[in-house]
């Protein structure tokens, strides 16, 4: 077994610099950063990241060195909480089953540069460089090793790229990054894919756990604590992960992005769950409100997405997980968005009558399609007997079929409606898509950190 090499890994991230990237990568961070910000955002809409932000409130941390538990918690809790959020990883292999993306490091590594942006030490545009060199690390973890079955991506690669975030950001050397990369990876949370699927909304406390922990291994390292790259290597090709790529991790680094090989989500709802919703979507262009008079919706998919058929959900996130729910939503509304599952909004008794119209089955060519494709055919029936129906053979979003700046930024402004204010929203949309990188993420932080999180 050969053994990952965090010395490489570190010397790639002390030596890049945003200019090293090509524009169209630069581009796609700029986009992934706002979004997920904009899935953070939403995610503190919700009453229970609320209650665990008030339940986690501390002393003020003293500088931007600090790493306050409660605030980074809270923070990565929100950034996962709508299942809004983007760049998870894609695999070459094309017998990784179930389709379940094995990185989402872009939230683990954002709360950690809220919190430093919240201080006011840096510019977004050395936050934005940190971003792309943070999650590039965290993706190709994601890419290189296959999770175990059963196993949720959560806390597992994540915290990789939230200590290397930290380690940038608290200007540690090349050799305490290869360190603190050790440490975070060396202590995975390894949890469950039922527990989401099921509804259990600690899935998103992983997420926040990761964040912290990471942030916290490179203070580690910083204060002399020692990491063993062998260790981490025999976990994540081990109990944790399987068919390790030492080559994955290291080759064409600053060459080859693998950040941008990533998606772009446009609903807030499990993966899964988006090519029936695009394809409601095509079947009923056109129709002024679809679920008036709605008699049956018919879902042919492929087999993880068909098993998710609860037209009754214990939670928000259980709806997430939901195609019946997330469909009911989706005609309802015309969008399905941060505010989609507020409690008032998911206990509407029309979803639930919607959602119980919705019926599930699996094809069989649709399955053996997987993992490069996830097709999903719907059929929509009305009253009057008129019939409409639409396949798609992937979810949109995906580098091959990419959203639109205009859709990303309509995303962000319904994900950050009640937390930012309108001023300070124009001006992240406009800072990150187009703008000059001044100081637009320590605008948004001002605004969010100690009122709406620790």
């Amino acid at each position: 077994m050969t053994t990952i090499d965090t010395a490489a890994i570190a010397a790639f991230a002390h030596r890049t610099r945003l200019d090293d990237a090509p524009a169209d990568v630069v581009g796609f961070t700029r986009t992934l950063l706002l979004d997920t910000l904009g899935a953070l955002l939403g995610g503190l809409r919700y009453p229970p990241v609320r209650a665990l932000g008030d339940a986690l409130r501390e002393p003020a941390p003293a500088g931007p060195r600090d790493l306050p538990f409660g605030r980074l918690v809270t923070l990565g809790a929100a950034a996962t909480w709508l299942d809004a959020d983007s760049g998870g990883s894609f695999h070459p292999q094309g017998h990784r089953l179930p389709p379940v993306p094995t990185a989402h490091p872009a939230p683990h590594s954002l709360p950690v540069l809220l919190h430093a942006a919240a201080a006011g030490k840096l510019d977004d545009r050395r936050l934005l460089e940190i971003f792309l060199i943070a999650n590039e690390i965290g993706m190709r973890f994601g890419i290189g090793t296959t999770l175990r079955p059963g196993l949720h991506p959560h806390g597992i690669h994540g915290p990789i790229a939230a200590a290397v975030a930290t380690a940038l950001l608290h200007d540690l050397s090349p050799a305490t990054t290869a360190t603190a990369v050790s440490l975070a990876g060396s202590v995975p949370l390894a949890a469950t894919l039922a527990v989401p699927v099921q509804g259990g909304t600690v899935r998103n406390l992983w997420t926040g756990l990761g964040a912290y922990y990471g942030a916290t291994a490179a203070a580690r390292a910083a204060g002399g604590a020692t990491g063993s790259a062998r260790l981490l290597t025999s976990l994540l090709d081990g109990p944790v992960g399987t068919d390790l790529s030492t080559v994955e991790l290291t080759s064409g680094l600053g060459t080859r992005w693998r950040l941008s090989d990533s998606y772009l989500k446009p609903y807030a709802c499990a993966r899964w769950v988006h090519p029936a919703l695009d394809a409601f979507r095509l079947a009923v262009a056109g129709v002024p409100d679809p679920a008036r008079d709605l008699v049956a919706v018919e879902v042919d998919t492929f087999a993880f997405a068909a098993t998710l058929s609860a037209a009754t959900v214990s939670s928000d996130l259980h709806a997430r997980f939901s195609v019946p729910v997330s469909l009911a939503t989706l005609a309802l509304d015309g969008e399905l968005a941060a505010g989609g599952f507020l409690p008032d909004r998911l206990a509407r008794p029309r979803v639930g009558e919607l959602a119980a119209l919705v019926h599930l089955r699996e094809d069989p060519a649709f399955t053996a399609a997987l993992p490069r494709e996830r097709p999903t055919r719907v059929t929509v029936r009305w009253r009057d007997g008129s019939t409409r129906t639409a396949t798609v053979r992937n979810a949109r979003g995906n580098p091959d079929d990419p959203l639109t700046a205009d859709e990303v930024a309509t995303k962000f402004r319904r994900n950050a409606a009640g937390v930012l204010s309108p001023a300070g929203t124009d001006a992240v949309v406009a800072g990150l898509l187009a703008g000059d990188l001044a100081d637009t993420l320590a605008g948004a932080a001002a605004e969010v950190v100690g009122r709406h999180c620790p």
